[in-house]
């Protein structure tokens, strides 16, 4: 089975930032868009990396 390479980053993205911060964002004395960062910044390199590919490929 074929997994593009956008999904695969994807997904190691996700995984790295939930282990790494998941204290951080759930801080009661944080900033309230601290999850929205996160998200916004998983979506701009999922992207990213989506931009690289030929249209050809699936």
């Amino acid at each position: 089975m074929y997994i593009p390479r956008s999904i695969l980053v994807l997904l190691l993205i996700v995984y790295l930032l939930f282990l790494l911060s998941a204290d951080w964002i759930n801080q009661a004395s944080g900033a309230w868009y601290r999850p929205f960062m996160v998200g916004f910044l998983v979506v701009l390199i999922a992207s990213w990396s989506h931009r690289e590919q030929d249209s050809d490929e699936f």
